[in-house]
């Protein structure tokens, strides 16, 4: 989760609200609707048990009923319309209507209390259906007694229209919600546009082609832009004040340094010590500045820069006749860093691959997941597997191994470090050594 997006997150979230709210909505909508329909199935009910209690006279001695041959209702003249209905008294049938003509099967009654009404939603016979029972009072020779009014409503009807409401509720809550997403995904375009192109805007100050960033943005992010361009021209200043001051150091270190190995008289043994000191200073200088270039500038082509390397290498070993051959992913792959400092590493390491070379150099140079991987491949007698790890021992001097492929390693060990890369020797498919050299690249 925290590696989402904004926009990704924000689309999940309204996602799962919408997942969440359509189908309550939709639940709750046709719930009502279903209340509704049984509402006013009762009260229709009760009109038609009116409409029975109005039409019905019961005999003098109280045994049977006195009904019309035509109610005013034709649905319950007619056989398997769907409404029917029965008269009982004392739990025995007095009547019942025309509509039931084709059934095989009585129905079971319980009679409500005198005065009340029952309502059954789900009455089931057969198949289902709407019940509605009202026991009333009527007068007889043998005095006053109960008459219960059953009615029965097929509930397929209901049904139909149930599933019809509930096909086009989820069809207008799918479209909406179809729209919603849509409108959505607009807004959340139009929100994080600034995000994008602020984004944009770093990346090209990463790359060198920005120096400030510049463009105007809402509030939310003005301040977020002041900071970077201070983060930006801070780190110039102090990019400057620091070349500046180890330059100072380089020329006040040289001038005592050129006088005391001109000084008359001195040993011939104090040279030694005097040229190492000096060659030291020049190497931890450029160890220093090494590496404090900006990862905001522009980068550095790599394959111009092989094939100059390249070019010269065929000229200092023009006797040994070598194959030099470049493999580049892509020719915009560039190393963010200083010129020289990329120069000097591939130079080192170009040389010293073409001095142990029998036939064959080859470079190459890919884009792997936030790095930059450039392999020196050699077809010479290689490094034995037990000083591979002795050599990328930290405090071990690269300069020490044996002549033709140790010499300058120092200098691209420190350089490598310098830009929190990494320096790799292994076996190389040609036969010979193979070193990677691994930085670390901006996305």
């Amino acid at each position: 989760m925290h590696n989402l997006s904004l926009r990704l997150r924000s689309f999940a979230a309204a996602l799962l609200a919408l997942l969440i709210f359509i189908p309550l909505t939709a639940v709750t909508l046709e719930q009502a609707f279903n209340s509704s329909l049984s509402q006013s199935m009762l009260q229709q009910l009760e009109a038609q048990s009116l409409t029975l209690i109005s039409e019905f006279e019961l005999e003098e001695t109280g045994s049977a009923a006195v009904m019309p041959e035509q109610l005013y209702n034709d649905q319950f003249n007619i056989p398997g319309s769907g409404l029917y209905a029965f008269i009982y008294s004392h739990k025995r049938q007095l009547w019942q209507s025309q509509s039931t003509l084709n059934w095989l099967q009585q129905p079971e009654f319980v009679s409500p209390k005198m005065g009340t009404e029952t309502f059954n939603e789900d009455f089931i016979m057969g198949s289902s259906y709407f019940l509605y029972a009202y026991t009333a009072e009527f007068e007889s020779s043998l005095g006053y007694q109960p008459v219960s009014f059953f009615i029965l409503q097929d509930k397929q009807v209901f049904n139909n229209e149930k599933n019809k409401f509930a096909n086009t509720l989820w069809k207008w809550l799918g479209l909406i919600a179809l729209l919603l997403l849509i409108l959505l995904l607009v807004s959340l375009n139009a929100a994080l546009l600034p995000i994008d192109k602020l984004n944009k805007q770093i990346r090209q100050a990463e790359s060198g082609q920005l120096k400030r960033i510049d463009q105007h943005y809402p509030p939310e992010l003005e301040k977020l832009k002041s900071s970077i361009n201070h983060l930006l021209d801070t780190e110039q200043q102090q990019r400057s004040r620091y070349k500046n001051s180890l330059s100072d150091l380089a020329h006040s270190l040289k001038t005592p340094l050129a006088v005391l190995s001109g000084t008359e008289g001195l040993p011939k043994q104090a040279n030694e010590p005097i040229n190492q000191i000096n060659s030291q200073i020049q190497r931890q200088l450029k160890r220093a500045v090494a590496g404090t270039t900006s990862t905001f500038e522009q980068a550095q082509p790599i394959q111009p820069l092989v094939d100059k390397l390249f070019n010269a290498m065929d000229k200092v070993y023009a006797d040994k006749r070598l194959n030099l051959a470049a493999d580049i992913e892509d020719g915009a792959l560039g190393f963010h860093g200083d010129k020289t400092d990329i120069m000097e590493i591939l130079g080192n390491v170009i040389d010293n691959a073409c001095k142990a070379a029998t036939t064959q150099v080859i470079v190459k140079v890919s884009s792997k997941p936030n790095n930059l991987q450039i392999d020196i491949d050699d077809d010479g007698p290689g490094i034995p597997e037990n000083q591979r790890e002795q050599l990328l021992e930290r405090g071990t001097r690269l300069d020490s191994y044996k002549e033709g492929q140790g010499i300058g390693m120092a200098v691209v060990a420190d350089l490598v470090s310098a830009y929190q890369g990494q320096l790799k020797i292994a076996q190389s498919h040609l036969g010979g050594a193979k070193v990677s050299l691994v930085f670390a690249t901006i996305e």
